[in-house]
């Protein structure tokens, strides 16, 4: 699998926590109907356990946006992704092999829908054995990784506030990954996607996450660019 394959599909694999994240933000805006999740309490500390931030719209807006993401996805990978595996050049290798070796047609069709999502099929492509999932996802995960990527969030705002750090100060690192590392950890309980895709979303979401926040300073979308 070269490059640009692993990017594209890390990028599909984590979508619905990379909007759930995103969009939290947007639906979070104003106090209209709107609460803090932490209800204004203080932990024992004294200090507050999430921040006004961290509101209840915000939230389910939040997991809401991540899983139309999920269940979009699902409908688009079994149409479009099944159909272009359809027509890919590895599925037009196996349909001449089979009538190489003299094959029916019917047969052939059977054994043709047989391997075409099997991890031998993958492995042709050169994909890992376990790639079907990250290809055609379903909504449970795109669930999953928004639910994930917002409590994984709401951690690392406990964690700033225990560090005695005031809202909207950067804290690098932790901004950038606490989403992506509690979406992943959550949706573990349904899918572990190939460690390659895991790494590159590791590796690749702080610059992503600091380009999506500075987009959105700029649209006056957030106070802080990072």
């Amino acid at each position: 699998m070269n490059a640009l394959t692993l990017i594209l599909l890390m990028f599909w694999y984590i979508l619905p926590a990379y909007a759930a994240n995103g969009l939290a933000v947007v639906f979070g805006r104003g106090s209209r109907l709107n609460i803090p999740l932490d209800l204004g309490k203080n932990f024992i500390d004294g200090r507050r356990i999430f921040g006004a931030g961290k509101t209840l719209r915000g939230f389910l807006g939040g997991i809401l946006a991540g899983t139309l993401v999920g269940f979009a996805q699902t409908i688009s990978g079994n149409t479009i992704g099944i159909f272009m595996l359809r027509f890919s050049p590895v599925t037009l290798q196996f349909i001449l092999m089979l009538h190489v070796l003299g094959f029916q047609s019917l047969i052939s069709l059977i054994i043709l829908n047989s391997l075409l999502l099997s991890p031998f099929y993958f492995a042709l492509l050169g994909y890992p054995l376990t790639i079907k999932e990250v290809i055609i996802p379903s909504p449970v995960k795109g669930f999953l990784l928004s639910m994930g990527a917002l409590v994984g969030d709401l951690a690392g705002s406990f964690i700033k506030r225990r560090l005695k750090m005031e809202r909207g100060k950067p804290a690098p690192g932790l901004d950038q990954l606490d989403f992506v590392i509690g979406a992943i950890l959550l949706s573990s309980i349904f899918y572990v996607p190939p460690i390659e895709i895991l790494v590159t979303a590791l590796l690749l979401t702080p610059a992503v996450h600091l380009t999506a926040n500075i987009t959105g300073y700029a649209l006056n979308l957030k106070k802080e660019p990072w």
